[in-house]
């Protein structure tokens, strides 16, 4: 029976699309004064603009919608949004400030795309830091507890760096499944790390967001890529998902979708490897190609 492997349907909506398409849908003639509140949203904590903040942002409210959408843009215009669920009218979103020391921008809203501009306000960040690799984000969810959990499980501080990752990607890669049918069926809805791990499934951006989660929970720094991948064999390329993670006082590349298994008779076959484990860079390069490192 032929094989089909499982980069040949992987498919992923490039993040560098979404990364453009968050939060510039703001109206051309805005006037940028500060605002917290519209029709909907009412901000109550900041109550001020302008303020300083060390790392992380705590923003509370009440709103009559069911969730509340951040975006918030760094110092040198990184883009990322929050959600925040809105529970009995009230909610509260911790926002971290990942991308270093300067001025940053929150907006709010009702979806995750487009932003009116009337709550908007401004702020510093004072932590000289950046920890845009190694804070927790809304779906590399690393401070969220069965991540945290998991990683008390997984590894000991005795290990080194590359055992940690090792533990991690064996974990991920031996209990993840790839959701063929999700891809069958087009679907792309964004999962965190820690849904990923109830779901015991997932695409290629479930794996790398879980990778990325488990990584940073361990210390250790973790990006999550995207770019496009093929074969030798001429196929068509696909866009894919994948990590590299800081060990050893380098990056090295980890591709745990295709590490995790193949699709044989339209249904994933688990069969765990390590081929895609900190391989080589030039023979990783044969079959991926990186566009960028996304802001999750």
């Amino acid at each position: 029976m032929k094989k089909i492997d499982i980069t040949k349907k992987a498919s992923f909506i490039s993040m560098v699309i979404l990364a453009i398409l968050l939060c510039f849908s703001l109206p051309a003639s805005a006037d940028y004064s500060t605002g917290f509140s519209n029709s909907a949203i009412q901000i109550t904590s900041p109550a001020s603009s302008g303020f300083q903040s060390e790392g992380v942002l705590s923003i509370e409210g009440t709103s009559i919608l069911d969730r509340v959408w951040f975006c918030v843009r760094g110092p040198a215009g990184e883009l990322v949004t929050y959600p925040a669920d809105v529970l009995e009218g009230y909610f509260k979103a911790e926002v971290q400030l990942r991308f270093g020391p300067g001025n940053y921008t929150i907006w709010a809203d009702d979806n995750p795309t487009e932003f009116d501009g009337l709550i908007r306000f401004e702020l510093v960040n004072i932590l000289e830091e950046d920890t845009r690799y190694i804070s927790p984000s809304a779906y590399v969810d690393s401070s969220n507890q069965s991540i945290v959990d998991l990683v008390y499980q997984l590894v000991t501080p005795q290990m080194s760096e590359t055992e940690k990752l090792k533990a991690i990607h064996g974990w991920v890669t031996g209990n993840i499944a790839y959701d063929y049918r999700a891809f069958l069926e087009g679907q792309n809805q964004l999962v965190t790390a820690s849904q990923t791990i109830q779901n015991k499934k997932g695409g290629c951006r479930d794996y790398a967001f879980l990778i990325a989660a488990l990584a940073r929970a361990a210390g250790l720094q973790a990006k999550v890529v995207s770019g496009q991948t093929w074969e030798s064999n001429g196929w068509t390329p696909q866009s894919h998902a994948w990590n590299e993670v800081y060990v050893g006082g380098s990056w090295v590349t980890i591709d745990a979708t295709w590490d995790a298994g193949y699709i044989q008779n339209e249904s994933f076959v688990a069969a765990p490897s390590t081929k895609y484990f900190a391989q080589d860079s030039g023979e990783f390069a044969v079959t991926h190609f990186a566009s960028a490192n996304t802001t999750y």
